[in-house]
């Protein structure tokens, strides 16, 4: 989505492309997200609908 390294960057990336009505809805989503499948301990990466596109980055474990 965006070429970032930190939280903040990624913000400010996302800032930059998504139109201001969408903060709120798309942090919603994306924490959702992060705490029911793209979880920081195994993921599950197998019923991801982006697993094709995840670089995985410090994922060694995922189910």
């Amino acid at each position: 989505m965006v070429a970032a390294k930190t939280p903040n960057q990624t913000e400010a990336a996302l800032r930059e492309v998504l139109p201001r009505r969408y903060w709120i809805p798309i942090n919603d989503l994306l924490v959702t997200y992060g705490r029911t499948l793209c979880r920081p301990t195994s993921p599950l990466c197998s019923e991801c609908r982006i697993a094709d596109i995840c670089a995985r980055v410090g994922v060694s474990r995922s189910r």
